[in-house]
């Protein structure tokens, strides 16, 4: 017998966590392909712990990408409105209020909100494009 699954705030997160994984997992897994393996190398031949290696040697080096793919993960899911409106249940979500909203005609609330949200995901973008073009400079 299949598990009973509830719809809800539990299933939305679910389900935006399934969709940004790829997203995040493609951006990670270019940094960590380009990270230079001498210096992981090294920090072995220098005796240092795989934690020590990882806190010191790779986390700098991958952090821009895992801000950046966090970003634009957040960017996606905060507007994506299809994944929501078929897992929400009976919770509302921000796309789903704009959506019912404009079924009754387009106020001015919801050019503010489209305005704010547009402008939110300009400005989350530029910030993960900053932060994936940020270099650490190498130990």
């Amino acid at each position: 017998r299949p598990p009973k699954l509830s719809l809800g705030y539990g299933s939305i997160i679910a389900a935006h966590g399934l969709f940004s994984m790829a997203l995040v997992t493609m951006i990670v897994g270019t940094r960590l392909a380009s990270l230079d393996r001498n210096l992981v190398e090294a920090s072995s031949d220098l005796y240092a712990t795989p934690l020590t290696t990882f806190r010191s040697i790779v986390l700098p080096q991958v952090m821009p990408a895992v801000i950046a793919g966090f970003l634009l993960a957040f960017t996606f899911s905060f507007d994506d409105f299809i994944i929501a409106f078929f897992v929400a249940g009976a919770q509302t979500t921000l796309p789903i209020y704009v959506f019912a909203s404009i079924r009754r005609g387009v106020t001015p609330e919801i050019n503010a909100i489209a305005t704010i949200v547009l402008c939110a995901s300009v400005l989350l973008v530029l910030l993960a494009q900053w932060q994936l073009g940020r270099r650490k400079p190498s130990p």
